[in-house]
């Protein structure tokens, strides 16, 4: 898999990339020290497969550089590492299509747990913003909803996105593909999916080669990503 990581602090990137290389070991984790650099490698590298990227380095105006980096990635995600621990900048950054929110001072095990959550479809919404907000889940206008199986309290939700078949889709999707898309964003593995749907696992492989043909992506994540940017687009 291919990363991009943006920073401005050498440490913090050699940290970020060294967890990238545990969530996978083939990684490939290309650096940027400011905006400049991140668009330069987007523009040059459209098989990235997720960028983590500092609000605070130069060439960013917050949120609006977030929200530009997001447009130029498409439908690579883009999940935020921040030392700003401040909850309206969190929930602003997952408002604007974050896939993350990551403080810096998480622990490296909870960093790896959550970004291998992201790559599967998921989104990570830190404590921080769960207990300013009083909720035990979380949820934003576009339906985000908790996933089960995360046993490390206090330090963040995984969330999902909510159902989009009903939403309408601009991608021509078969109705079998549509389900299998629809357990994929679940957070379900190809056998899980096979039992599921009561077909081959090698049935489920071909659906799935079929779903990022259709939204011509090369991986799950960049699909879910595609997916729910088709979704939010679709008018009310």
């Amino acid at each position: 898999m291919k990363f991009l990581v943006a920073d401005d602090h050498p440490l913090v990137r050699k940290a970020l990339s060294i967890t990238l290389e545990k969530v996978d070991c083939a990684a490939s984790v290309l650096q940027a020290s400011d905006m400049t650099e991140l668009l330069g490698h987007l523009g040059a590298h459209p098989d990235i497969d997720l960028i983590l990227m500092d609000l605070t380095m130069p060439g960013t105006s917050g949120l609006g550089s977030l929200e530009q980096a997001i447009n130029h990635a498409a439908p690579s995600p883009v999940a935020v590492v921040s030392a700003d621990e401040r909850p309206e900048t969190a929930l602003g950054s997952l408002r604007v299509g974050a896939v993350g929110y990551l403080p810096k001072s998480l622990p490296e095990d909870v960093m790896r747990a959550a970004l291998t959550l992201i790559l599967s479809g998921g989104t990570y919404v830190p404590s921080l913003v769960l207990s300013a907000y009083r909720t035990p889940s979380f949820s934003t206008e576009h339906g985000r909803r908790t996933l089960a199986g995360y046993s490390k309290p206090g330090h963040g939700t995984f969330a999902t996105t909510a159902p989009l078949m009903e939403q309408g889709r601009a991608t021509t999707l078969t109705p079998r593909q549509a389900e299998v898309l629809e357990l994929v964003i679940e957070g379900y593995s190809n056998r899980e999916i096979s039992e599921i749907l009561c077909v081959a696992e090698s049935t489920v492989k071909v659906h799935i080669t079929a779903i990022l043909k259709a939204y011509a992506v090369s991986s799950r994540a960049k699909a879910i990503h595609a997916a729910r940017r088709e979704a939010e687009q679709v008018p009310s």
